[in-house]
């Protein structure tokens, strides 16, 4: 007679595939929202743009993952996040080979929007989906580093791919691929439970922000996103002033690139232990300190070592936030997805108020009175964390659980 299949290593295997295809699809939109930038100056020449419709481009999938994003959680705790993730594959699909094919500046544009709207979804509702059918909220910090390899190939990958084979050429390939795994992900059934009963989206924006895990991942989120925002606008301009080439600075920010990946991947296997407040809280005295450098000075050995070293911290502070706000939502009852949705939003608009911010500062003040000021901030705003965190403060009358 033949020996039964293990039904457990079938288990464990499918959700392995499961967790794979997730990975794979973090990956392939953080690899179209960094392919665009080496082909601006194609699209530049084709279409006669200015400057303020380059920006405009840019920024068209930022404020398309803003707007999208608590819909999109509200939309995932009531209608289930594998639906809309599904759903968020298609659209990623059809409007990357809308950008392959535009015909106009006005259609390339629109299509970036909508591709902002996809971006967007998934990194709601396919944490939202991963976190569900796991039972394990460590496994998030995976799609992080997912997205770091992402970024670190995308626009080597569009470069190249344009170079030889045509404008077209990058977007049609990544479609056909994320086609494939949204394809492989329809045949999974995996959905997970939620104890969580759907509310509308006021409701569980007030119910995480009596959550001390989930303000902590909110701010381990803005932190990270406001920091980058920072030092991706500063430290450029400061290496270039200070007579660094191109082709150096690029090679700084994929040495900080990799950083990040390994960090995350670091995090990742560290698992539940490293999801705590005071990881975050760690991470954020750490990413103060290493801002030192260009706190003292503009030269380029320093300004290069606070790249990388703020990179790595980064991901650490993103690959904690999400996995804790995930244990925030189970543990208080509140809507998984609209948690993912509000640290999604937190994150898209540190991305822009940050950049703003800093322009403001650099000018009358310059580059180290700005990272200074930068420390500072986050010096108080972790003082504040630390005297709630053991104080064991509550929050809007909200006990505190375990951290």
């Amino acid at each position: 007679m033949p020996a039964a299949p293990d039904e457990s290593g079938v288990t464990e295997l499918r959700a392995r595939r499961f967790r794979f295809l997730i990975y794979a699809l973090a990956l392939l939109s953080s690899l179209l929202q960094s392919a665009i930038a080496p082909l601006l100056p194609s699209y530049a020449h084709r279409f006669a743009l200015g400057g303020v419709q380059i920006a405009a481009l840019l920024a068209a999938t930022g404020i398309a993952a803003l707007v999208i994003s608590l819909p999109a959680g509200a939309l995932s705790d009531r209608f289930g996040a594998r639906v809309l993730t599904l759903w968020s594959g298609w659209l990623i699909v059809v409007a990357t080979m809308g950008q392959a094919f535009a015909p106009s500046f006005a259609f390339l544009l629109a299509t970036r929007f909508v591709f902002g709207l996809g971006y967007g979804i998934v990194w709601i509702a396919a944490l939202t989906w991963l976190a569900r059918a796991s039972g394990d909220e460590s496994c998030l910090a995976g799609t992080i580093t997912a997205s770091g390899l992402g970024c670190i190939i995308g626009p080597a990958f569009a470069g190249f791919v344009a170079q030889y084979f045509g404008l077209a050429a990058p977007f049609v390939v990544a479609a056909v691929i994320t086609l494939a795994v949204t394809l492989m992900l329809t045949a999974i059934d995996l959905e997970g439970t939620s104890s969580a009963r759907p509310a509308g989206v006021l409701v569980s924006v007030r119910a995480a922000a009596g959550d001390l895990k989930v303000l902590g991942a909110t701010a381990a989120v803005a932190i990270a996103g406001a920091s980058a925002a920072l030092v991706t606008l500063i430290g450029p301009l400061e290496l270039h002033a200070s007579g660094t080439s191109e082709g150096s600075i690029g090679f700084i920010f994929s040495v900080a690139a990799v950083l990040f990946m390994l960090s995350s991947a670091a995090t990742k296997r560290v698992g539940l232990r490293a999801v705590r407040l005071r990881t975050i809280l760690g991470a954020g005295l750490v990413l103060a300190l290493v801002m030192s450098p260009a706190t003292l000075s503009t030269a380029p050995p320093l300004v290069a070592v606070m790249l990388c070293a703020t990179s790595a911290v980064r991901a650490v502070l993103w690959a904690v936030g999400y996995p804790l706000g995930a244990s925030g939502a189970n543990q208080a009852g509140i809507g998984l997805g609209v948690v993912m949705g509000l640290l999604n939003l937190v994150w898209a608009m540190s991305t822009i108020v940050s950049p703003l911010l800093a322009g403001a500062l650099v000018g009358p003040l310059g580059p180290r009175a700005t990272f200074a000021i930068a420390q500072v901030v986050l010096g108080t705003g972790l003082a504040i964390g630390w005297l709630a965190f053991h104080m064991r403060v509550p929050v809007r009358g909200v006990r505190v659980r375990h951290l």
